[in-house]
């Protein structure tokens, strides 16, 4: 028997599993170690290329993706200017022992080791460091049954051994002929219980340097899945089956494809040993987010000559399936927007207009459910006069001010999975103002500023949420930023859900927005209509050349704001009729029109122009260091801009949710 929920119980169900969902993560009392071998200006070995670069780009991500302190990332590279961190024999003897202890038992570590391995006459295996003799490994080198000892003897609950070695491109006749594969070094930790290592090649193979990449090819795609790529499942972890999959997926690939000899790398691991989690991840910025997304979406088309592509719109990951908009408000729109506009930058492929792609979607009727479906898609791609790939995004979960995304490339031609790439983020409160919330912000809400922190945006959010959970502010007659949506001269009145307030409107009914002021105070506004803003924005776009564009798609934080100056209009009334196109005294506007009206705002699931969502959040007015304010109509031809007024604190944000009429007296 099914069960069949009306639009509104739908709709508060999500609600509340958009602030929740996804797995909760208790604040884990583990450490995070790692030590760091790489070893390239051999004394008398053949040098290799690349390898401090290794080393330093995966101490990079350690820090910035994994958030381990710097001392807890410990580097043996020969650059160091302490001696005793310098890849030699005497150096690694005496100082790993020492690190090795470090960890306790809750703790995890990741010891890396690039460079040479080397086998003695009696088969005894060996790394090698900078001051390693090919001719006498045993008495130059460091013994893997030794190395096998101390991480035996290390207390970390889990313990990640990478050995990328055996590289390709050595010369002398005694290393291919005593040389030691990665596979062959690593097969000796087997046994180990809470040891997994990683090798970056058979037996048979050489470890390649990616030159291009100015780093091993092993090494790189171990970084970019530790750096978040290679979360899957969304819940800011990498897990070893996780990282695995992800790095065999790439080398593989990569090595095939653009180094044209096969790598194969391979875990080692002691059987019934799980699937333990080896970092992590610690939230970027949105915006470092998507470009670092795109990147890896760019590299991926180009490695696989994929020459066109189109960017669908985010989606949100629910219990009820993937939907648009759901939870996440205007925020999933915007984030679609900057992914295309920094592949569209990349210059390696051709990314199919927005509107366009929209206009496929309509004419098909398309639907989430559908991204699955290689004849929906192949259709699709037809229409469009040929669509090789298409990129997927999805907004997986929120926890407090931690949002997880995730995007997929889809290769319709071949209908599979072309790349991946995803990661967290964590939000500032302009972000959070466009999840689709109603909050009135106070002073006393903000936490008190903490001395040489200097951003701090993220700690309101927990307050937010709280405030989220309440009823709509407007519900408030004290609210003192009233919003209203006037059509044909009368107020179109709707009502309260929840933190929602929800109005009927019909397609075609041209609207406008009006903002009144219940005090004096001087503030500024941003005003969205599903996601684009009501003013203009210059952009910079290739060479420095700026454009104006008209209706953009906005971060409230980047959004130009009005200035509602009481002095000037005593009634303390404004009215906003359309996007503006132009300010000054030749003020012209693109009049608010419902298209495409929701039908469903618990589950929408069509690909439209349309969101039903209006967001105006409110600024306190602080004397203006950049920007231009604009200020509505006195008059209505004019629109004046003022330079001595932008926004400073947010301190309100209002959103009304518009759907279709008959939808919404069926959810009455």
């Amino acid at each position: 028997m099914s069960i069949r929920l009306s639009p509104l119980l739908s709709f508060a169900l999500l609600c509340l599993i958009a602030l929740a969902s996804g797995s909760v993560r208790a604040e884990s009392n583990s450490r995070q170690w790692a030590v760091l071998i790489g070893c390239e200006n051999y004394q008398k070995a053949t040098p290799l290329t690349y390898t401090m670069n290794d080393v330093d780009q995966l101490a990079k991500i350690l820090r910035e993706r994994g958030g381990i302190p710097g001392e807890r990332v410990i580097q043996f590279i020969e650059s160091s200017p302490d001696a005793n961190f310098k890849p030699m024999r005497s150096s690694l003897l005496e100082m790993l022992p020492k690190y090795l202890r470090k960890p306790t038992k809750n703790d995890r570590l990741i010891v890396y080791f690039s460079g040479h391995g080397f086998r003695s006459q009696d088969g005894s295996l060996y790394l090698a460091p900078l001051d390693c003799d090919p001719a006498n490994p045993a008495a130059t080198g460091v013994s893997v049954a030794w190395l096998r000892e101390q991480l035996a003897a290390c207390p970390a609950q889990f313990k990640l051994l990478v050995l990328d070695s055996c590289h390709a491109g050595t010369e002398k006749g005694e290393e291919s002929i005593k040389g030691a594969s990665a596979k062959d070094l690593g097969e000796p930790f087997r046994d180990i219980e809470g040891v997994v290592t990683l090798a970056s090649s058979t037996g048979d193979e050489k470890s390649q340097i990616w030159a291009e990449k100015k780093q091993s090819l092993f090494t790189y795609w171990l970084n970019q899945g530790l750096a978040g790529h290679a979360d899957e499942n969304g819940d800011a972890e990498i897990d070893i089956d996780e990282l695995n999959k992800y790095v065999f997926k790439n080398v593989t690939h990569t090595a095939k494809t653009q180094l044209h000899r096969p790598q194969t790398p391979v875990r080692i691991i002691r059987g019934g040993s799980g699937s333990p989690v080896v970092l992590e991840l610690v939230p970027t910025k949105l915006k470092h987010l998507i470009q670092d997304m795109a990147k890896q979406m760019s590299w991926s088309m180009q490695e696989r000559g994929i020459k066109k592509v189109g960017v669908l719109q985010f989606t949100a990951d629910t219990p009820f399936g993937e939907a648009l908009n759901t939870g996440f408000g205007s925020l999933g729109r915007w984030c679609t927007a900057e992914l295309e506009k920094t592949l569209l930058e990349s210059g390696t492929c051709e990314v199919i207009d927005s509107s366009r792609l929209i206009a496929a979607l309509k004419k098909n009727k398309f639907t989430v459910d559908q991204l699955g479906s290689p004849e929906a898609m192949q259709k699709l791609s037809k229409d469009l006069g040929g669509m090789p790939a298409i990129v997927c995004g999805t907004l997986r979960h929120r926890q407090n001010k931690t949002i997880t995304l995730q995007c997929k490339l889809q290769n319709i031609e071949t209908e599979s999975l072309a790349g991946a790439a995803g990661g967290s983020a964590l939000l500032s409160e302009q972000e959070w103002a466009m999840l689709g919330h109603s909050v009135a912000i106070k002073p006393e809400d903000r936490p008190p500023p903490v001395p040489g922190l200097s951003n701090q945006e993220s700690e309101l959010i927990p307050k937010l949420d709280e405030k989220a959970g309440q009823a709509h502010p407007m519900k408030d007659p004290r609210f003192p930023y009233r919003i209203s949506v006037v059509i044909n001269g009368q107020e179109r009145k709707g009502v309260f859900r929840g933190n929602d307030y929800v109005i009927p409107v019909r397609n075609g009914e041209v609207y406008e927005v009006q903002v009144k002021l219940l005090n004096q105070e001087n503030v500024c506004v941003k005003l969205l209509i599903d996601g684009l803003n009501t003013l203009p924005q210059t952009l910079k776009g290739e060479k420095g050349v700026q454009t104006v564009e008209i209706a953009p798609i906005v971060k409230l934080d980047e959004a130009r704001e009005w200035i509602l100056d009481s002095a000037k209009n005593p009634q303390r009334l404004w009215a906003f009729r359309g996007f503006v196109t132009e300010t000054g005294s030749a003020g012209s506007l693109k009049k608010f029109v419902i298209t495409d009206a929701a039908k469903s705002l618990a589950a929408q699931k069509e690909f439209t122009e349309s969101m039903g969502l209006i967001t105006a959040a409110f600024y306190t007015a602080t004397a203006a260091r950049s920007g231009t304010t604009v200020q509505p109509w006195e008059t209505k031809e004019e629109l004046k801009e003022r330079n001595d007024v932008e926004a400073g604190d947010l301190i309100g944000v209002v959103n009304i949710r518009y759907m279709d009429a008959e939808e919404f007296n069926k959810a009455k």
